[in-house]
């Protein structure tokens, strides 16, 4: 995928059961095109604002030229819901100089298996909607797959920074 020199986004993943980290990683999160069209709409033509974000999990391969209906594999077991990422101070917390540029990070966002497993997911994806008629913003491919067993956690923290 290409890569945007203005913007840095980092996830910082963990894979947690019975209280200890079984596996974590921190990946760069590849903007898509719908993401890229989504800011600039927001930000210069005041259109399209998303009213919240939502962390979605799938076992697939995301293109940046993906739309939300390209992506398959969601889970729909284990308790599985996309996680609700407020567009606000309460989803995105902090608002810091890094490195002598701004970033946000977001709030600590888990996902839990409960009565079943969650997966394989191997990606990540952030979308404005919990269904296939949002925009799909940004995405990672975590390095391996990962199965949730009943009572087992991902968490992510999400890092994004403008240079």
């Amino acid at each position: 995928m290409k890569k945007h020199p203005f913007y840095e986004g980092f996830w910082d993943i963990k894979h947690i059961r019975d209280g200890k980290v079984l596996w974590e990683e921190e990946v760069h999160n590849d903007l898509l095109d719908e993401g890229e069209q989504n800011m600039l709409q927001v930000y210069f033509r005041d259109e399209q604002l998303p009213v919240s974000f939502y962390l979605r999990l799938a076992y697939d391969s995301i293109r940046e030229t993906d739309t939300l209906s390209n992506i398959e594999n969601e889970p729909s077991t284990g308790g599985y819901t996309a996680q609700t990422l407020e567009r606000s101070t309460v989803g995105f917390p902090t608002l810091e100089k890094h490195e002598g540029d701004y970033r946000v990070v977001s709030k600590l966002i888990t996902f839990t298996a409960s009565g079943g497993v969650i997966g394989p997911v191997n990606v990540m994806y952030l979308a404005t909607t919990t269904d296939n008629t949002g925009i799909l913003v940004a995405s990672i491919s975590m390095s391996v797959a990962r199965t949730l067993q009943s009572g087992d956690f991902l968490q992510v923290t999400i890092k994004i920074k403008l240079k």
